[in-house]
């Protein structure tokens, strides 16, 4: 390079830190999480007298939320939400059940 003449402009190579990632199965994994929660939290072993019924019911509801958010979103892990869709669903029948049954 002489003196007066401008360097060669660079090429933009983007943000730092490499291309950007596709979206994850977050909500996927969450909703199968929460899912099993609601499916197992109810028939521990403890003291919940008067909760017990109820134990289940916001994690079973969260598992569905997630995972219908993960099926309509175009994220990875499909098979994933559709299972935490499945196992939230029978979670909140259980808890519905439950529910239902101590109020009789």
């Amino acid at each position: 390079m002489t003196y007066g003449q401008s360097p060669e402009p660079t090429q933009y190579s983007g943000p730092p830190g490499g291309p950007a990632r596709p979206p994850g199965a977050g909500p996927a994994v969450a909703s199968l999480v929460l899912g099993l929660l609601g499916l197992v939290l109810p028939f521990l072993p403890m003291a919940m007298d008067g909760f017990r019924q109820y134990a289940g019911l916001p994690f079973a509801l969260g598992g569905l939320v997630f995972g219908v958010v993960a099926c309509l979103g175009r994220r990875r892990g499909l098979a994933v939400a559709v299972l935490g869709l499945i196992v939230s669903t029978i979670a909140l029948g259980i808890a519905l059940f439950m529910v239902v049954s101590y109020a009789l």
